[in-house]
């Protein structure tokens, strides 16, 4: 037999590794390229669904605050009227014509007042949308809860229904919980006593006599059908399941009504998480909740904010994207946002493939990991040696006492058959044991000068500290001496009105009213610094500007000059398009707001006659403008200056306008200032407009 020649292998270990290292390349920078496309491309896929989620839920909860704020307005509303009035809390008519106008503007589900001696009145929209006035007074007669009509001028009607059996006294929770609390307060959901199948939360408040006795509470509910029924309707562009619910699994509302409530013995209760059997219900409370020792549901969380990390599942045959956000906290409720958004079929099969991809790179990997180490193997031998000789060099430069001492000697053995790099390696090893010396000594040099160095800089930080206490401290010295001549004045205010105090000379009395003027406006210049704070704090978002409008438009009727004046808001309403803009909610609402007060302040200082406010949006050029007119005195050439703190109203601060225009700034936007139509001032927001889509 012949035999097989021996291939002849080159000195150079680049010559022998060519082959294998230039396959290695090829399959290791595939794989890799593969598998960082694969990744990046995966992950990227799982970042946009959760932002996508996150988008829902912000949304959902933006709108669910909105929602609930509806019955605080309107409860503040009417225990200020009735406070100004104590008359009025016996005034069955005039209660009962409030209520249903108040039915009229706010999308609520029922308004009510209960006395304390067990007399009560209630405005209720049905499903149907029909209001009715619930009443138990002497009116209409004590013991018995009467149901009548409501005419079309909010007078009451026909009477449809008459309820016996009613308590007493108010044992619900909207009455007991807040009596219990004392003061404006969330109820616990409850069953209705005159219709046990319908479950609703209120906000309450008492209201007490000037001797601090309790004559009742007035109260809104929102019903837990209807509730979820406006959740359906939010949810209604999204595939998938909006829940909320309380920390036990107690459901408040569903994207799918029919979930909410459930039947047991001819009794209508509330459904909890453990006993639906939806497929997404059941995922939401294997993914967040756990059970305790008794049985009960509670809220698993992932992090000290409670909100736990979206998950992502296969539910019969979808991929969703879960989520659990609690909602609540400030507005005084313990509720749980729970989320399952389908993942976009786009982006499942992407997906998909990204897996495919995976797999693929995982192959190319093993095949470069197999030939990589057959080469190592041939490698071992020199390098082994060439270890060795490292760890005795090692040894020698620590010494007996860890210290190296006298000159170093290296001789590793290799033959010279171990290739001309290792031979290299070695020779290159031999040259640092040479140098080694004279680069201790540079070494030794070296740190002492840097000792120098870190000491000038601990010094410089030293002064730098003493500097910033001692401003610290000067702010304190300003601040206390200026607190206590506020308190003083007040207390010298409030002791000069008491029956036996001496009074006090009328100049005194002025000068220490002026004291606590000043304080109020540096109150107000306090709120004005912090709007512009809020300003540095830019949060931006996709918004509809004519829904931030509303709201800024109802927040500003609810106090100050313009509850007293009209605003013709007619433009803004009649078009229901959204105008959507990328900006922070708060921050424009805050501009919106100083707008309508300065135009309502103009007005009140210079007595017009028939006063005029109005409020419009409109689209030019891809743009939204937000327009405030009046028919007041107008702008100044000084109110358009740019700098803070300048004002023409005698107990202005300045910074209204310059907290709109810094707003502006930031939204790259801007603010123009002209006449209206009817000679008073016009200022004008405009904002970039961004495309209309399905949302």
């Amino acid at each position: 037999m012949r035999s097989v020649p021996r291939i002849q292998l080159p000195k150079r270990l680049a010559n022998r590794l060519a082959l294998v290292s230039t396959l290695q390349l090829l399959l290791v920078t595939g794989g890799f390229s593969l598998l960082s496309y694969s990744l990046g491309r995966r992950s990227g896929l799982e970042i946009s669904e959760v932002y996508r989620q996150n988008a829902s839920v912000v949304d959902l909860s933006i709108r669910l605050s909105k929602k609930l704020s509806y019955p605080i307005w309107i409860n503040n509303l009417n225990l200020n009227w009735l406070r100004s009035d104590p008359s009025r809390e016996r005034d069955v008519s005039a209660i009962s014509e409030r209520f249903w106008h108040q039915m009229q503007v706010f999308p609520v589900d029922y308004i009510n007042i209960g006395n304390a001696d067990g007399s009560f009145v209630g405005m209720e929209r049905t499903a149907e949308g029909e209001l009715l006035l619930n009443e138990d007074t002497p009116r209409s007669g004590r013991g018995s809860m009467a149901i009548y009509a409501m005419t079309t001028t909010g007078q009451r009607g026909a009477l449809l229904e008459r309820i016996p059996g009613m308590t007493a006294s108010h044992e619900e929770a909207w009455y007991a919980d807040t009596v219990k609390a004392g003061n404006a307060s969330w109820s616990s959901i409850y069953a209705w006593e005159d219709q046990p199948e319908v479950f609703s939360i209120s906000y309450n408040a008492p209201l007490y006599a000037a001797n601090r006795s309790l004559q009742g509470v007035v109260g809104v509910d929102m019903v837990l059908s209807n509730m979820s029924t406006w959740l359906k309707g939010v949810w209604k562009q999204r595939q998938g399941l909006a829940v909320i619910v309380e920390p036990n699994g107690d459901l408040v509302a569903s994207s799918r009504p029919e979930l909410t409530l459930t039947r047991r013995n001819d009794s209508v209760l509330r459904s909890n998480l453990q006993t639906l059997s939806n497929p997404l219900t059941q995922a939401l409370q294997r993914s967040f909740f756990s059970r305790s020792a008794k049985g009960a549901l509670q809220l698993q969380t992932s992090n000290r904010r409670g909100r736990a990390r979206p998950v992502r599942l296969n539910v019969e045959g979808q991929t969703y994207t879960l989520q659990a956000s609690p909602w609540g906290e400030e507005e005084g409720l313990n509720w749980i946002l729970l989320t399952a958004l389908a993942a976009d079929p786009s982006n499942s099969a992407a997906e998909r493939s990204s897996q495919l991809a995976l797999i693929a790179a995982a192959l190319a990997l093993a095949g470069s990991v197999v030939l990589i180490n057959r080469q190592i193997r041939g490698l071992l031998d020199p390098l082994g040696q060439l270890e060795t000789a490292s760890r005795q060099l090692g040894a020698a430069l620590a010494g007996p006492d860890g210290n190296a001492s006298g000159d170093l000697l290296f001789s590793s053995g290799l033959s010279h058959n171990a290739g001309e790099e290792l031979m290299a390696l070695d020779g290159a090893i031999a040259e640092l044991v040479e140098r080694y010396n004279t680069l201790t000594r540079n070494l030794r040099e070296a740190q002492e000068r840097e000792r120098f160095r870190d000491a000038q800089t601990l010094a410089l930080l030293k002064d730098k500290l003493r500097s910033s206490l001692q401003a610290a401290a000067v702010a304190h010295e300003i601040n206390q001496p200026l607190s206590v001549l506020l308190l003083n004045s007040q207390l010298l205010l409030e002791r000069s009105r008491k029956a036996n105090a001496p009074e006090l000379p009328s100049t005194w009395q002025q000068q220490l009213q002026s004291i606590r003027q000043e304080a109020d406006r540096v109150v107000l210049t306090i709120e004005k610094m912090r709007a512009l704070l809020r300003n540095v704090q830019t949060e931006h978002q996709r918004l509809d500007l004519r829904e931030v409008a509303q709201s800024a438009l109802l927040y500003a009727r609810s106090g100050g000059p313009l509850t007293r004046l009209e605003v013709d808001s007619t433009e803004l309403e009649r078009n229901p398009t959204p105008a959507w803009i990328e900006g922070d909610p708060v921050q424009i609402q805050i501009a919106i707001v100083n707008l309508l007060r300065n135009a309502a302040e103009a007005l009140a200082e210079s007595n017009v006659n028939d006063p005029w406010i109005a409020i419009s949006l409109a689209n030019s050029d891809e743009q939204w403008c937000l327009a405030v007119a009046d028919n007041g005195p107008g702008l100044p050439p000084q109110a358009l200056d740019d700098t803070p703190l300048q004002t023409t109203k005698a107990t202005g601060s300045g910074l209204g306008l310059f907290v709109v225009r810094t707003t502006m700034e930031n939204h790259q936007g801007r603010l123009e200032c002209g006449v209206s139509e009817r000679g008073g001032a016009l200022l004008q927001l405009w904002f970039h407009a961004l495309p209309t889509t399905g949302d």
